[in-house]
């Protein structure tokens, strides 16, 4: 319970500093902590042009905006995330997913690049993904799922067991997401395709 309290009230934290800052510098590299050097190239908004594999309760969002600024006062720098949800063939939105990405830059000790995916759905639920950056490719894999942490989930008999996404740009302007899960309802899996839109 003190977990489930803790992921949700830092994750309305940082959605409350969220709001302050300035939209022109959201894709503001100037503006970039060093420790986010790393991530620097996903900076951007996104837009999903094409999807293919197995999906059912788990989609790829329509949009995914990734943004610096501002940048936390307190804790770990991090990138801001937030994925848009469409309703099919409408520009009308059914559901955000807002949250953080912290990076853990190498050290001598640990040569890694540890970085994290932190989100909060309007759905209702709440994720926590751990992974490492290695060049172009970002991997994470689910260590925590929240269900039903605040409001009422219309999606509330979704259960998350497992959870791989990997994050690869083919090139600046050119995004590919694959993602790998196991619900109590099915096994999903499927690869998503993004442009580069903004930043």
């Amino acid at each position: 319970l003190r977990m489930r309290t803790c992921l949700a009230l830092s994750t309305v934290a940082l959605l409350c500093i969220g709001v302050t800052g300035r939209y022109e510098d959201r894709y503001d590299r100037s503006k970039m902590p060093w420790d986010l050097r790393p991530v620097q190239n996903i900076i951007g908004l996104w837009e999903l042009t094409s999807k293919n594999g197995r999906i059912r309760d788990l989609p790829p969002p329509d949009q995914i905006d990734f943004a610096i600024n501002p940048i936390p006062k307190f804790g770990a720098r991090a990138i801001n995330i937030t994925h848009t949800y469409f309703q099919a063939n409408s520009d009308r939105v059914f559901r955000h997913d807002y949250g953080f990405m912290p990076v853990k830059n190498s050290t001598r000790r640990d040569p890694r690049i540890h970085i994290a995916y932190l989100t909060t759905s309007s759905e209702g639920w709440s994720m926590m993904e751990q992974g490492q950056v290695r060049g172009p490719k970002i991997t994470f894999h689910l260590k925590q799922f929240l269900s039903r942490s605040f409001g009422v989930s219309k999606m509330n008999h979704l259960d998350i067991r497992e959870y791989e996404r990997q994050f690869e740009q083919t090139d600046y302007n050119n995004l590919v997401m694959k993602v790998r899960a196991e619900t109590s309802v099915d096994t999903e899996s499927y690869t998503a395709f993004y442009r580069r839109v903004m930043g």
